[in-house]
């Protein structure tokens, strides 16, 4: 923490709080497994505890932050297995989604607009910026509108328990800015897929759409892996 204190006004400070630790998080300021210290982090940001600790409970429910007993509370250190399991589990969630989005598809074409629309943001975030590796607020942004694609089909099941453990799955995509290569050519790749599960899911080939959804897990899976060997 040898940078100089950010002193935040009292508008918003929970909120102001949580974004900037989560940067300091997600840049690698603050690495995996580090210790946060609530007396350290209170004079940085130059505010008492109270806001401090509403900030991390939000970074702890995103699994961002981990409070353990007698340890105090640490930067998540995301494993093989964690990141595995996550993708996993959306996996299992997406296919399980599909029927939905295809019978969606067939009363209207509105899921359609939204992913065509979804689509043509990713791609003009990706080519408005040359090097997606800072995570800059139009990284964080192209991230955001890489994950809204899947959850546009996750929210065709229209169940609210589901949707909302969807969305605790996706925070092993933040691992990319702290271990990624080039995360560039990920979302390049990234959006390549979209665009298949799209025109899969506009035939209404279930099967198609499921097949492309599994193949474009896998190959993320693959990027977080082969990037944490080197």
């Amino acid at each position: 923490m040898s940078q100089d204190p950010i002193i935040i006004s009292n508008t918003l400070i929970v909120d102001q709080v949580y974004k900037d630790i989560k940067r300091r998080i997600i840049k690698g300021e603050l690495l995996p497994d580090s210790k946060l210290s609530i007396r350290v982090l209170c004079e940085y940001y130059k505010i008492s505890d109270t806001p401090l600790k509403q900030a991390l409970n939000r970074l702890i429910s995103e699994h961002l932050v981990l409070a353990l007993p007698r340890r105090g509370m640490r930067v998540n250190s995301f494993s093989q297995k964690d990141i595995h399991e996550a993708i996993e589990a959306r996996t299992m969630i997406e296919l399980f989604a599909v029927p939905s989005a295809i019978a969606s598809v067939k009363k209207s074409n509105q899921l359609i607009r939204q992913l065509e629309e979804n689509i043509m943001e990713d791609e003009r975030l990706i080519n408005e910026v040359s090097d997606l590796n800072s995570y800059t607020e139009i990284a964080q942004r192209e991230l955001e509108v890489s994950q809204g694609f899947h959850l546009l089909i996750v929210k065709s099941l229209n169940n609210d328990t589901i949707i909302n453990t969807y969305l605790n799955l996706l925070n092993h995509r933040y691992l990319y800015y702290q271990i990624g290569k080039d995360k560039t050519a990920q979302a390049r790749a990234s959006l390549s897929e979209h665009k298949t599960i799209l025109d899969r899911l506009k035939a209404g080939d279930e099967e198609g759409v499921k097949n492309a959804i599994l193949l474009h897990l896998k190959a993320r899976e693959y990027d977080v892996n082969s990037a944490r060997k080197n």
